[in-house]
């Protein structure tokens, strides 16, 4: 009879391998290329697979960049680190150290997957017809972080909640030029040093 190394793996499991190159795949091309530069044929060739199976398996081009978003996600599930020890805190300050590490969290996150980053950026100059796909899966990713938030009556006090959405904004932007244009402000962000001295002040 046939070993089992010749022996056909089961159409589930090669299923689910078909899907991974292909996921796989979106994120070489991805990074290579640009989002613009984002094409089906690109794609299957970087997979080794068939163009009919990236249509079975999940329709078309957005189709495979919307189950990105869903199985490897845009964000950091701050949700799933549990219930910060600050939550329910009285004390402001250990309220304003629970903020920092979320959006340090954030920072470091998005230094750390550059797939998630290349998607943000593309954003800002590629409008495509991707970008509805990324947006819905960066809505799904961001709403446990915003349930975790809105759980604290402290974060929806307007002083505290314009200072959030600024440095939110600030923490997006220098892991951004972390990646393409690291020299800001006499930081150096692709250094340690340069980058840490970011997210000092971020905290501060």
């Amino acid at each position: 009879g046939m070993s089992s190394a010749q022996r056909p793996a089961s159409t589930a499991s090669s299923r689910q391998g078909t899907e991974d190159a292909l996921l796989d795949a979106l994120e070489t091309v991805l990074l290579r290329d640009g989002l613009r530069n984002l094409s089906v044929n690109a794609v299957v060739e970087a997979a080794g697979v068939g163009k009919p199976l990236l249509y079975r398996y999940f329709g078309d081009l957005p189709g495979l960049v919307r189950a990105w978003g869903e199985r490897r996600g845009l964000w950091a599930d701050l949700a799933a680190q549990g219930e910060p020890p600050s939550r329910h805190a009285p004390d402001d300050r250990a309220f304003r150290g629970q903020v920092a590490d979320e959006l340090v969290g954030v920072a470091e996150y998005l230094r750390a997957h550059p797939v998630s980053l290349e998607f943000l950026a593309e954003e800002l100059s590629a409008h495509s017809d991707l970008s509805e796909s990324f947006a819905a899966a960066r809505a799904d990713h961001r709403r446990p972080f915003l349930r975790t938030m809105l759980a604290d009556p402290r974060y929806l006090r307007r002083d505290n909640q314009r200072l959030i959405v600024v440095l939110y904004a600030a923490v997006v932007y220098l892991a951004m030029r972390a990646a393409r244009s690291p020299a800001f402000l006499g930081l150096r962000l692709d250094t340690e040093a340069g980058w840490n001295d970011a997210m000092a002040m971020i905290r501060e």
